[in-house]
């Protein structure tokens, strides 16, 4: 008998007109309603920021309706045309009624490829252009952070607020702020205020993140530690990065950039974040070591920089411990541009405070019970913190220039045990979390496509079985399988993210799939010819 492409036009037809109407319904209701825009951090958005969100949300949508449409049309298309008793006509004339699913499996095969396009390129590329809205309208967020309670953060604990923001015409790249009053907070407390003439923030775009850095010229500022007016006519601020519109997340980048991370886990956010903590930490390490050997040699040691000198004396000094080097009593002597000072303190607290890395940290010096001398006046105080001053060069370039292999090396402390530890031990922990992480988020993305076909399958042969020609038929014959399979993907992720479980969430979630198309062959080769 000849192949009935008439027919299969018919059913190509209705399937299609189902479909796409379901499309647009489920994709319009998820994507316009706002249940996709939940992941977003809308806080530095504006009107027409958020109106093109909305338009570029849509491939989500589109990537978690695409198969519940697929299936629906199916178990519709075929329920009403078994309710009309056509399939038996068909039967009658001896059309093989499996050469009748050739539609539903072309849907599928459509539905799976659209889905898995979407969910492993489409998807991350639009969260890269949704990221993208906060760089090209920098100036608005910033004067937007301005106006909040809590201001324009700086690090090192610096809280910014200014009359104006001005963009560079000629450079993006470069803003201004105008008429600046600033405060300082460390610890919670407010160690002090002040203005400045203006502020120049210079913007360093990559590809996934926004790192500012400052220079604040003509400052006044009151000290409220040392009760004292200072000036300086520039401080340099280090890089600091903006938060993205969406929190970067491994579930967002594309599966190049996946199979990328797998291959090397050390460059992703969360491991690069430990990564740098335990490279501080082992800088820091370094740091008190060469102190500790400055000291022995004559017990005196000497830290320099930015106009100022200090020389610490001290009877006694201790093994270097993670949260700095201790010494007792102790004697310092400051000179800052010919203006002297000496400290004599019980006991002092050398410690690495600051940047984000090494280069852009220093060793502030914090003194306790301690009696300032100045000229004949003399002062006493609980606490006195002084510095801190930028340490040295080559340390900070040797430790720059170390593999993360090597800063895993453990390092022998006080009785032989690894200082570091727990550091290196939040890198290991940080790699088999994103490894993991990343092998659930490919295998879900591969069964959530896959799920498309077998699911169509089945909704068209149930549809057959129960005659579903009506929605709320067609809707339950949908919505119990899809349902099933979306559980167990689900779970098997969330499974799979955990080390003692991550062989079976990964093989929990392929479980739904295989039973589905399980299912799939009994019905087709045993139940649809009763």
């Amino acid at each position: 008998m000849a192949f009935p492409w008439t027919l299969q036009r018919y059913i190509f037809r209705e399937l299609g007109k189902t479909f796409l109407l379901t499309v647009v319904a489920l994709t319009g209701v998820l994507g316009l309603g706002g249940g996709v825009l939940n992941m977003i951090k809308l806080g530095d958005a504006t009107p027409e920021q958020l109106l093109r969100m909305m338009l570029l949300v849509l491939p989500i949508s589109a990537a978690l309706t695409l198969p519940i449409a697929a299936l629906f049309s199916s178990a519709a298309t075929y329920g009403r045309f078994s309710a009309d008793n056509e399939f038996v006509a068909c039967r009658s004339s001896g059309i093989n009624m499996h050469v009748l699913f050739l539609p539903s499996v072309a849907l599928s095969l459509f539905s799976a490829a659209v889905t898995f396009v979407l969910i492993n390129f489409a998807i991350p590329g639009m969260v890269r252009n949704l990221n993208e809205f906060i760089g090209a309208d920098l100036g608005t967020m910033i004067q937007r952070r301005l106006n909040r309670p809590r201001g324009l953060t700086l690090p090192g604990g610096y809280r910014v607020y200014a009359d104006e923001t001005t963009v560079d015409l000629g450079d993006a790249n470069r803003i201004s702020l105008h008429r600046v009053a600033y405060v300082k907070v460390d610890d919670g407390e407010w160690v002090g205020f002040g203005t400045a003439r203006r502020v120049d923030l210079n913007v360093r775009r990559t590809e996934s993140r926004i790192g500012v850095s400052a220079v604040m010229s003509g400052l006044s500022y009151y000290d409220r530690r040392t009760h004292q007016f200072l000036e300086e006519q520039q401080q340099t601020f280090p890089e600091n990065e903006i938060p993205s519109l969406v929190p970067q997340k491994i579930k967002f980048l594309n599966l190049a950039e996946l199979l990328a991370r797998w291959r090397d886990p050390h460059d992703w956010l969360d491991v690069r974040k430990e990564v740098r903590q335990l490279r501080i930490g082992v800088g820091q390490w370094m740091v008190y070591g060469a102190l500790l050997d400055d000291w022995l040699d004559g017990q005196e040691l000497t830290l320099a920089g930015d106009g100022v000198q200090y020389v610490v004396r001290s009877a006694r000094a201790f093994e270097p411990q993670e949260t700095g080097f201790k010494l007792e009593d102790v004697v310092v002597r400051e000179d800052r541009g010919g203006r002297r000072r000496s400290f004599s303190a019980k006991e002092a607290y050398l410690r690495v405070v600051g940047g984000r890395i090494l280069a852009e940290s220093g060793v502030q010096i914090e003194l306790r019970d301690v009696r300032v001398t100045e000229g004949n006046r003399d002062t006493q105080r609980v606490k006195e913190k002084l510095g801190p001053v930028p340490i040295d060069e080559q340390v900070a370039a040797n430790v720059a220039e170390m593999s993360p292999a090597e800063l895993m090396a453990p390092t022998e402390g006080a009785g032989g045990v690894d200082p570091l530890a727990k550091k290196r031990a939040e890198v290991q922990d940080a790699l088999g979390d994103t490894i993991r992480e990343i092998k659930a988020t490919v295998s879900e993305r591969f069964a959530f496509s896959a799920s498309a076909f077998v699911l169509v399958i089945l909704g068209a042969v149930l549809g057959i079985i129960f005659r579903g020609a009506h929605t709320v038929t067609a809707f339950g014959i949908s919505f119990v399988p899809s349902l099933f399979v979306i559980i167990t993907i689900v779970m098997g992720k969330q499974m799979s993210q955990n080390a003692p479980t991550h062989l079976p969430g990964l093989l929990l979630m392929w479980s739904g799939i295989l039973i589905v198309a399980g299912v799939d062959f009994w019905t087709l080769t045993r139940v649809l010819r009763r």
